[in-house]
């Protein structure tokens, strides 16, 4: 009964956290292989500025017509760089031998938690801002917390976090001082406690941050004031589940993924003041789209032949205006980028 009710608590684990993950359904019959993890750079199309991504648990930098990796670990997650495109912040996935009480009794345990990273986007030294190990304790039961999603103040001297302290009391919404190390953390705020909150992104002006909100079963996006004023649900008049959203460059749009009802997700972008909805791509399969510095194109994430790829389109316009947009073009070649992380575009 002990072991069932570990495994128990352990898919009810993993149902969570996928319920978060890219809902993209492989199709069947032959995948395709997948190349090797990158291990010096890869030449790439150019984009102008640029872009991080996740793949395969590493953070690569996309810049200069080439694409290269800034960390090795295989345990990375969610880049964010800074409007500049020099600093960038990603999320670190640890772990520690521990103990856990399953139903009343005390059983040995791996505890998971994750820090917040800093580093330069060429590579370099890294400073950990922020350490989800939060106590050790001799007994074993260590005092841990998940901290994920980080993202940059436009101004870049604040940074967004969504931290779940593992309690089964949801996560919180909060914003930590850039000058935080994990020997001396600062947080500034606490925006929402308890919710049950991903994906926070800043507007342009630094006043709000988005969110998805899972607070009430099923996705949806929320906008949430950074002086601690009540958040305030975004208006979305298609049918489906919207997620993950990022802040066009004049703050007016949202860029956010649909979840379609019958399946298949898309790039979509709704005017905040309005509710009108302008869809970016129309395939199926593609989602976490994130506008470039001055929204003429997108970076998104799109699954063909069972590999996911980094693409970009130019939208032939700004996000609002009368669009024509250009055949995608793939910046990746096939090494299977997280499905589960949204890239992030500086300058």
């Amino acid at each position: 009964m002990l072991f069932g009710s570990v495994a128990f608590v352990l898919v009810i684990a993993y149902l969570s956290l996928g319920s978060r993950a890219a809902p993209v359904l492989l199709p069947g019959g032959t995948i395709s292989p997948t190349p090797s993890k990158p291990v010096s750079a890869v030449p790439a199309p150019r984009v102008a500025g640029t872009i991080a991504f996740s793949l395969r648990g590493d953070i690569f930098v996309l810049r200069d017509g080439q694409y290269r990796n800034v960390t090795s670990e295989s345990r990375n997650l969610s880049p964010n760089l800074s409007s500049d495109g020099r600093t960038l912040v990603f999320a670190r996935r640890e772990t520690i031998d521990g103990k856990r009480n399953v139903d009343g009794q005390t059983t040995p345990a791996l505890l998971h938690y994750s820090d917040v990273i800093e580093k330069d986007a060429t590579g370099g030294t890294e400073t950990i801002l922020v350490t989800g190990l939060k106590a050790r304790s001799a007994s074993g039961f260590h005092d841990v917390a998940w901290h994920d999603g980080p993202a940059l103040s436009p101004d870049g001297t604040k940074f967004a976090i969504v931290t779940d302290l593992a309690d089964g009391n949801g996560s919180n919404l909060e914003i930590y001082d850039m000058r935080s190390t994990a020997s001396a953390t600062k947080r500034l705020a606490i925006l929402s406690s308890g919710s049950d909150l991903a994906d926070p992104t800043w507007s342009p002006d630094g006043k709000t941050i988005a969110v998805t909100s899972y607070t009430v079963g099923v996705p949806r996006l929320l906008l949430v004031p950074a002086d601690g004023r009540a958040a305030t649900p975004q208006k979305i008049s298609e049918d489906g589940e919207a997620y993950r959203p990022s802040f066009s460059a004049d703050g007016k749009w949202l860029v956010y993924t649909l979840r379609h009802p019958g399946g298949g997700n898309d790039v979509h972008a709704v005017e905040m003041s309005t509710g009108r909805d302008v869809a970016l791509t129309s395939d199926g399969k593609s989602w976490n789209g994130v506008p470039s510095p001055d929204s003429t194109s997108i970076a998104y994430l799109r699954e063909s032949g069972g590999v996911i790829d980094l693409y970009m389109l130019e939208l032939g316009g700004t996000i609002g205006a009368t669009l024509s947009p250009k055949t995608p073009v793939k910046l990746t070649r096939g090494e299977g980028v997280d499905g589960d992380s949204r890239p992030s575009w500086g300058k």
